[in-house]
This record gives structure tokens, sequence and C-alpha cells, in this order.
């Protein structure tokens, strides 16, 4: 679709249940943490420890990905569903990329899920193990397996897919998610697989031009990237005068990274989930030359 000033909205994949309602090419993002938790409704981990879920909660997985057998292993069930439902969502897109965002979601995000009690709580989850961090750390590191499990699974039918790598904090994190990729069989540039990074701190803007060493492109997160910005959440009802999708510190860093991309000759996508209600945004990314926003 197209706003009225003509910036094209792409949608972000929550659900399986949105593929009947898109064209070809319509898909901007795909959310792994989303398709985990409205078509599954598992938290990654437990899958991996069957042990620590109750014979309600099994059955209740088993309910959600429609499945009779019991006796295969929670953890195959898992990489299956996923996998079916990224090669659907490839099939739809069509010849256009699929961009896959792997899992980013906060352990608060995450703990209305099935066997979420399999993860600590944390007194500052949303600056806590998320994204690359989560990804390389040795408690989650039997999921990211599964995760990646999948991704070759359904890239076997789909070679469209790509990857998105959520929340890095340094080029440390950068360097160390790739080489964990590459280690589960997902390379970077092997088979036409290309690998961009999500632009959620401060820190991906002031340093673009060396984290794009490591990637093949950006996606910006403007709301991710105005609330470290301006260091509020934006989720607080009894802060909502606070974000300012034109606030010059959060445009400044924006237009750092298109310059970076530009620069470099690589493609860098937006996303926003408030871009319908931010005319004043959309006037100004379209004269930075943006065309299209995930919404």
């Amino acid at each position: 679709m197209t706003t009225e000033n003509e910036l094209t909205l792409t949608a972000l994949l929550t659900s399986s249940v949105q593929l009947t309602g898109l064209e070809s090419g319509e898909i901007g993002l795909v959310s792994l943490d989303d398709l985990i938790a409205h078509n599954m409704g598992i938290h990654p981990c437990a899958v991996t420890k069957p042990e620590s879920l109750s014979p309600q909660a099994k059955l209740a997985f088993l309910e959600a990905i429609d499945a009779s057998d019991d006796q295969t292993p929670l953890a195959e069930l898992f990489v299956a569903k996923l996998s079916l439902l990224l090669i659907e969502a490839a099939e739809k897109q069509g010849d256009a990329p699929l961009k896959v965002r792997l899992t980013s979601d906060d352990s608060y995000a995450r703990s209305h899920l099935l066997g979420a009690e399999v993860e600590a709580e944390e007194i500052n989850p949303v600056m806590g193990l998320r994204g690359a961090s989560r990804l390389g750390h040795a408690d989650f590191r039997k999921s990211f397996e599964l995760e990646c499990e999948a991704i070759k699974r359904a890239r076997l039918d789909a070679k469209n897919i790509e990857l998105v790598v959520p929340f890095v904090r340094t080029f440390s994190e950068a360097a160390t998610v790739i080489d964990l990729l590459a280690e589960q069989g997902l390379c970077r540039g092997a088979d036409g697989l290309k690998v961009s990074m999500m632009c959620s701190v401060p820190a991906n803007a002031l340093l673009a031009e060396t984290f794009l060493q490591y990637f093949d492109g950006f996606v910006i997160d403007i709301e991710q990237l105005a609330q470290f910005t301006l260091g509020l959440d934006i989720d607080n009802t009894s802060l909502h005068y606070m974000p300012d999708a034109q606030n010059d510190a959060l445009l400044q860093l924006v237009k750092m990274l298109l310059n970076a991309v530009e620069s470099s000759h690589k493609p860098c996508l937006v996303y926003s989930r408030f871009i319908e209600d931010a005319p004043r945004l959309r006037a100004w990314l379209q004269e930075q030359g943006v065309s299209q926003v995930i919404s």
C-alpha cells in the first residue's frame, strides 16, 4: 500500500494469518519472535528443555502446531513448523527477497509464552540479553541452533530468504554473530545469503561505516532508535508526550545511517510502527530519498 504522499508501506510479518491478505513483494520483514509467539506460543528455550514443561504446556504446544505425534522430540516439531512458516512466507514474497529478523525479544516480552519460566527474570530486560548478545550467549545456544536449522531447511526451498541480525551493540557482537551463523551453516555470502543489521541503538549510527563492514545492509528501527536516543520507554503511557519522530537527535542519527549506506552502495530499509500517524516523518524520509517503509 502507499500513503497519501506515495510512500510505499510493506508489512512486518508477525503471523501466518497475514499471508492471505498480502501480495507478492509486500512483506518487508519477518519477525521470528512474533511468528513463534503467534503460531506456536512457546518459548524457544523450552523446546530444548522438554523436561521443564508441564504435561499441560506440552499439550498446548502440540495443539498450537496441529501435531498429533507426541513421540517426536519437541525440538524437531519446533524446527519443522518454523521452517514451514518461512517457506510459506517466501513463496508469498515471490521473487523478492524475504528478510527474516532473528529472534530479539527480551525476557519480559517472552514472559507470556509457554515455558517462559526457563529464562531468568531481568531487572532491566530492555537493556539486557537480547538480539546479538542473546544469540551468542551459552544459555541460549541450543535455541539459536534450532533457529538456524529451521532457516537452513527453509532456504533449501526458498533461496530468497535473507537474514537480519537484531540489536547489535558493538563490533565484537557483530563479528561474533556472523561467525556463529557460519558455524551453523549460514555463512554470509555462501549460496547467495545476505545478512543485514537492524539499527536500534545510537552506536549503530555513530559507527555506521564500520558496522557495514560486517553486513550487507541496514534496517533502521525508528522507534527503538528513538527509545535509546531519548532514554525512554515508548510503551509507558506516562511518557506518551515524549516520543517525537522529528526529534533532531533522532533525525541526525537516521541521516548518518542513510549517508553511510549510500556511500557503501548497500541497501537500507526503514521500519516504523507508527509511520502512518507521522506525516512529518514521512515527508522527511522522502526528502532523504526513502521510498519504502516497513510498518
